[in-house]
């Protein structure tokens, strides 16, 4: 047997592990397949879609502002136009910052609507 707190090769009959002192649990458990199945159900329910979850463009927007100009500035430097780079890549930036912003206070306002007045 190898005790599940040290990993040291200790007797079957062992109650207490002679190396690091931690008492066994030398009770043999009954595996029901069942509860097993319903743990991993419990686990995995609450990554399951929600019906009522929807895309955010603002999120989409956000996801491609910033590669499209990472992917030109890419192609500028590599025409040897570091001017046209250094242009795409802030476009990105602050196209990704003002999207960021705009979702930012879209959803405190959004937010604010749905909480009950006082």
């Amino acid at each position: 047997m190898i005790c599940p707190h040290c990993g040291a090769s200790i007797s079957e009959n062992e109650e207490k592990c002679p190396y690091c002192d931690s008492f066994l649990d030398t009770k043999k458990k009954n595996i029901n397949i069942e509860d097993i199945q319903r743990e991993i159900h419990d686990k995995i329910s609450p990554l399951q879609s929600n019906p009522n979850d929807k895309p955010n463009i603002l999120m989409v927007l956000v996801s491609l502002i910033m590669p499209i100009g990472v992917m030109m500035f890419i192609i500028n430097i590599m025409l040897g136009r570091p001017k046209s780079a250094a242009t795409c890549i802030m476009a990105g930036i602050f196209g990704t910052a003002i999207i960021v912003l705009c979702s930012i206070i879209f959803s405190f306002f959004s937010m604010s609507r749905s909480m009950p007045h006082f």
